[in-house]
């Protein structure tokens, strides 16, 4: 839908209500801009200029919007949002920071979506895309036309739209929520993560519930330390942000945020020993979903799930806390819950008559892998064994690939692999991977090439086994020295059981 633009005084005031400093007008005859200049949306890549847009010229780590400023407005964006003089003839906002005005004039220009929906927020080191999409189907059993934006993309309705990063740019996601709008949304889901809530990509959006699913050691080469990854999670539970919270509470960085967040908590826990206002009682998990036993006010309550594994019985419950604190009645938040189908590569299950059952799934961290591993241990048949299929991601957090090694030693059998090693030697980081596994009693192979590793742990695997393939869960692209390849881990473990089965009706 074709909208209409923004006026130039319109985003000047914008822009003057929520800078941290002064804002200049720059470039324009006696410092006026004519009342007819209307901007179509805010860009921030210069090869992504549609004519009469707003180009910002935003600093990154490895480049300056600055410099491609003359390419955009010949391009055809109609002026420049700057926090620099630059030497192009064309309206300029100067701003203190254009990145911190990137959410508010994004928010602007694509007609401030925000205040037209129902908003949750989702935050936390694993389980923030199975959480969103829980709440997303917790909201459409509601009666609600509901999106959400997550690792996987976004959605409404039928229609699905691609997304390069967890959470997109300030201005994509605006543009997203805009989409959902126009598509007759009522309410969304936004997975928001710590390096989106650090550099601003979620400002401009106001949640009714920010949603904390838990907390471990991750991202510390964007962040640089635990305390300051954590407090960049934490960004999303002010009331200049939200307007209730729930938090798990399984842990201490959780129990720290229910204690100093300034806004209604509900506190979510697993366990029997930690306080909370929504405990789970029972739970029982297997291959055919999953059964939790929920105790709030109200009482006690039975979630069911297509969902697999002890890992998501505290998403399970986080979603049901996010549906009663939105005021959902209990037997609708439990019929969203049991209605929603598993996101792609979250213990996504395959499997063969004869073979082994194949697990993928997306853990990356070493508490993720180790309730991973647990999942996989839980689904052997009696005397099975685990085989794991076992990576770490180039060019990102060295520091915790110890300790996937360390929970990998709950395997039975190891295959270390490449996982994407994006310029770093693969022999490398397998090396670092193996240093975890040291003193582990179960066998470990290298099998650098991908899919010979998973056709291999597929093929020594038996009917009782598991094989659980990790880290990259539902990506269908691998980038090693050049450009991406198509990869996609579910694909290449289906074909190895249908050679399996191929095999054995020869």
């Amino acid at each position: 839908m074709l909208r209409a633009g923004v006026r130039w005084s319109d985003l000047e005031r914008r822009a003057r209500a929520v800078a941290a400093g002064p804002v200049v007008r720059v470039g324009v005859p006696d410092g006026l801009v004519p009342d007819d200049l209307l901007l179509h949306g805010l860009v921030t890549d210069s090869r992504a200029v549609t004519p009469g847009c707003l180009f910002a010229c935003v600093r990154g780590g490895s480049s300056d919007g600055h410099r491609f400023a003359a390419a955009a407005v010949a391009a055809g964006a109609a002026a420049l949002l700057t926090d620099r003089p630059v030497d192009v003839d064309a309206p300029q906002l100067r701003v203190p920071s254009v990145r911190a005005l990137l959410g508010p004039l994004g928010a602007l220009l694509a007609g401030d979506p925000a205040d037209h929906l129902r908003l949750v927020g989702v935050t936390g080191t694993n389980g923030k895309t199975t959480t969103s999409t829980l709440v997303r189907g917790v909201l459409t059993a509601a009666g609600e036309c509901a999106g959400v934006v997550t690792t996987l993309g976004a959605r409404v309705g039928d229609q699905r739209r691609a997304t390069r990063l967890t959470t997109p740019e300030a201005p994509e996601l605006h543009a997203l929520l805009r989409w959902m709008v126009d598509a007759g949304a009522t309410s969304a889901v936004v997975e928001a993560s710590s390096i989106a809530l650090d550099v601003g990509r979620v400002d401009g959006v106001h949640v009714e519930v920010a949603v904390f699913t838990g907390f471990e050691e991750d991202h510390l080469d964007h962040h640089g330390t635990i305390e300051q990854y954590w407090a960049s999670k934490a960004l999303l539970f002010t009331p200049e942000r939200a307007d209730s919270a729930v938090v798990v509470v399984d842990g201490p960085w959780g129990r720290r945020l229910a204690d100093q967040v300034r806004l209604p908590v509900t506190r979510v826990a697993t366990g029997p020993d930690v306080d909370a206002d929504v405990r789970v009682l029972g739970w029982r998990t297997g291959a055919e979903g999953t059964s939790v036993l929920v105790e709030d006010d109200d009482g006690r309550h039975r979630i069911t799930s297509p969902l697999v594994g002890r890992v998501h019985v505290a998403n399970l419950a986080a979603a049901w806390a996010t549906g009663r604190s939105l005021g959902l009645a209990p037997a609708v938040v439990a019929a969203g819950i049991s209605a929603t189908a598993p996101p792609a590569g979250r213990n996504t299950l395959l499997g063969a008559p004869g073979g082994p059952l194949v697990v993928v799934d997306y853990a990356h961290t070493p508490h993720a892998l180790a309730a991973a591993l647990q999942t996989a241990r839980d689904l052997t048949r009696p005397g099975g064994r685990v085989h794991l299929v076992l990576g770490a991601r180039g060019r990102r957090d060295r520091y915790k690939r110890q300790g996937l090694g360390v929970s990998a030693r709950a395997a039975d059998e190891v295959w270390l692999t490449n996982e994407g090693s994006h310029g770093e030697r693969p022999e490398a980081i397998v090396a670092e991977l193996r240093v975890g596994l040291a003193g582990g009693t179960g066998v470990v192979h290298t099998v650098l090439d991908r899919r010979e590793a998973i056709t291999a742990a597929v093929e020594a695997a038996g009917g009782r086994d598991v094989v659980l393939i990790v880290g990259r869960g539902h990506e269908t692209t691998m980038t090693d020295d050049g450009a991406p390849v198509h990869f996609d881990d579910a694909e290449v473990a289906r074909e190895a059981l249908d050679q399996l089965l191929t095999e054995q009706a020869s």
